[in-house]
Protein backbone atom coordinates (compact mmCIF):
# COMPACT_ATOMS: atom_id res chain seq x y z
CA UNK A 1 0.00 0.00 0.00
CA UNK A 2 1.30 3.41 -0.97
CA UNK A 3 1.66 5.96 1.83
CA UNK A 4 -0.49 9.07 1.36
CA UNK A 5 1.29 12.35 0.78
CA UNK A 6 1.14 15.69 2.53
CA UNK A 7 -1.51 17.40 0.35
CA UNK A 8 -4.05 14.58 0.48
CA UNK A 9 -3.61 14.20 4.24
CA UNK A 10 -3.93 17.96 4.81
CA UNK A 11 -7.11 18.19 2.75
CA UNK A 12 -8.66 15.29 4.69
CA UNK A 13 -7.65 17.01 7.94
CA UNK A 14 -9.37 20.24 6.84
CA UNK A 15 -12.50 18.30 5.88
CA UNK A 16 -12.55 16.52 9.24
CA UNK A 17 -11.83 19.75 11.12
CA UNK A 18 -15.00 21.24 9.65
CA UNK A 19 -16.97 18.22 10.90
CA UNK A 20 -15.43 18.49 14.38
CA UNK A 21 -16.16 22.22 14.44
CA UNK A 22 -19.79 21.45 13.54
CA UNK A 23 -19.99 18.94 16.39
CA UNK A 24 -18.53 21.44 18.87
CA UNK A 25 -20.88 24.16 17.67
CA UNK A 26 -23.95 21.89 17.87
CA UNK A 27 -23.13 20.56 21.33
CA UNK A 28 -22.31 24.07 22.59
CA UNK A 29 -25.57 25.44 21.22
CA UNK A 30 -27.49 22.63 22.91
CA UNK A 31 -25.62 23.28 26.18
CA UNK A 32 -26.45 27.01 26.12
CA UNK A 33 -30.07 26.31 25.18
CA UNK A 34 -30.58 23.62 27.82
CA UNK A 35 -28.91 25.60 30.63
CA UNK A 36 -30.60 28.89 29.82
CA UNK A 37 -27.41 30.77 28.97
CA UNK A 38 -23.65 30.79 29.11
CA UNK A 39 -21.98 29.41 32.22
CA UNK A 40 -19.93 31.66 34.44
CA UNK A 41 -16.26 30.71 34.80
CA UNK A 42 -15.77 27.97 37.38
CA UNK A 43 -19.27 26.54 37.04
CA UNK A 44 -20.30 23.08 35.90
CA UNK A 45 -21.58 24.54 32.62
CA UNK A 46 -18.20 26.11 31.83
CA UNK A 47 -16.47 22.81 32.71
CA UNK A 48 -18.81 20.94 30.34
CA UNK A 49 -18.08 23.51 27.60
CA UNK A 50 -14.33 23.09 27.99
CA UNK A 51 -14.78 19.30 27.93
CA UNK A 52 -16.79 19.55 24.70
CA UNK A 53 -14.02 21.56 23.08
CA UNK A 54 -11.19 19.36 24.40
CA UNK A 55 -12.68 15.94 23.71
CA UNK A 56 -14.77 16.34 20.54
CA UNK A 57 -11.77 15.95 18.23
CA UNK A 58 -10.18 12.92 19.90
CA UNK A 59 -13.54 11.18 20.27
CA UNK A 60 -14.44 11.90 16.63
CA UNK A 61 -11.15 10.55 15.29
CA UNK A 62 -11.04 7.58 17.65
CA UNK A 63 -14.57 6.55 16.79
CA UNK A 64 -13.91 6.57 13.06
CA UNK A 65 -10.43 5.06 13.18
CA UNK A 66 -11.55 2.18 15.38
CA UNK A 67 -15.08 1.56 14.06
CA UNK A 68 -14.80 2.57 10.41
CA UNK A 69 -11.82 0.65 9.06
CA UNK A 70 -9.37 3.44 9.86
CA UNK A 71 -11.23 6.14 7.94
CA UNK A 72 -12.83 9.40 9.01
CA UNK A 73 -15.27 11.11 6.66
CA UNK A 74 -12.47 13.33 5.33
CA UNK A 75 -10.25 10.31 4.80
CA UNK A 76 -13.06 8.55 2.91
CA UNK A 77 -13.45 11.59 0.65
CA UNK A 78 -9.72 11.68 -0.10
CA UNK A 79 -9.37 7.89 -0.34
CA UNK A 80 -6.91 7.39 2.48
CA UNK A 81 -7.01 5.40 5.69
CA UNK A 82 -5.07 4.81 8.87
CA UNK A 83 -3.44 1.41 9.20
CA UNK A 84 -1.27 -0.21 11.82
CA UNK A 85 2.21 -1.11 10.65
CA UNK A 86 1.58 -4.63 12.00
CA UNK A 87 -1.70 -5.00 10.04
CA UNK A 88 -3.64 -5.05 13.33
CA UNK A 89 -6.75 -2.98 14.09
CA UNK A 90 -6.09 0.50 15.50
CA UNK A 91 -6.36 0.45 19.30
CA UNK A 92 -7.88 3.10 21.55
CA UNK A 93 -4.43 3.73 23.02
CA UNK A 94 -2.91 4.30 19.55
CA UNK A 95 -5.77 6.59 18.67
CA UNK A 96 -5.44 8.81 21.73
CA UNK A 97 -1.63 8.94 21.50
CA UNK A 98 -2.01 9.87 17.84
CA UNK A 99 -4.39 12.70 18.77
CA UNK A 100 -2.04 13.98 21.48
CA UNK A 101 1.01 13.92 19.19
CA UNK A 102 -1.02 15.63 16.46
CA UNK A 103 -1.83 18.50 18.84
CA UNK A 104 1.85 18.76 19.78
CA UNK A 105 2.78 18.70 16.09
CA UNK A 106 0.47 21.63 15.44
CA UNK A 107 1.78 23.55 18.46
CA UNK A 108 5.33 23.23 17.10
CA UNK A 109 4.30 25.33 14.08
CA UNK A 110 3.12 22.25 12.19
CA UNK A 111 6.58 20.67 12.20
CA UNK A 112 5.15 17.22 12.99
CA UNK A 113 3.03 17.41 9.84
CA UNK A 114 5.74 19.00 7.71
CA UNK A 115 7.89 16.03 8.69
CA UNK A 116 5.91 14.10 6.05
CA UNK A 117 7.69 16.14 3.36
CA UNK A 118 11.18 15.15 4.48
CA UNK A 119 10.61 11.64 5.78
CA UNK A 120 11.40 8.98 3.16
CA UNK A 121 8.34 6.94 4.15
CA UNK A 122 6.05 10.05 4.32
CA UNK A 123 5.45 9.57 8.05
CA UNK A 124 4.35 12.29 10.47
CA UNK A 125 5.33 12.44 14.12
CA UNK A 126 1.97 10.86 15.00
CA UNK A 127 2.65 7.98 12.58
CA UNK A 128 6.07 7.37 14.12
CA UNK A 129 4.82 7.62 17.73
CA UNK A 130 1.99 5.12 17.17
CA UNK A 131 3.60 2.76 14.64
CA UNK A 132 0.87 3.54 12.10
CA UNK A 133 0.70 5.14 8.68
CA UNK A 134 -1.87 6.70 6.38
CA UNK A 135 -2.16 4.95 3.04
CA UNK A 136 -4.03 5.50 -0.19
CA UNK A 137 -7.02 3.20 -0.56
CA UNK A 138 -7.30 3.58 -4.31
CA UNK A 139 -4.27 3.82 -6.57
CA UNK A 140 -5.47 6.71 -8.74
CA UNK A 141 -3.60 9.55 -10.44
CA UNK A 142 -4.05 12.17 -7.70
Amino acid sequence: METAGFIRRTLALIYDSLAVFGIILSLSLFLVWSSGGYGEPGTLISFIQISIIAFSGPLFYSYFWINNNGQTIGMQAWRIRLVSSKELPITLKQSFIRCLVSVLSALFLGLGYLWILINKEKLSWADIATNTKIVKTNQDKS
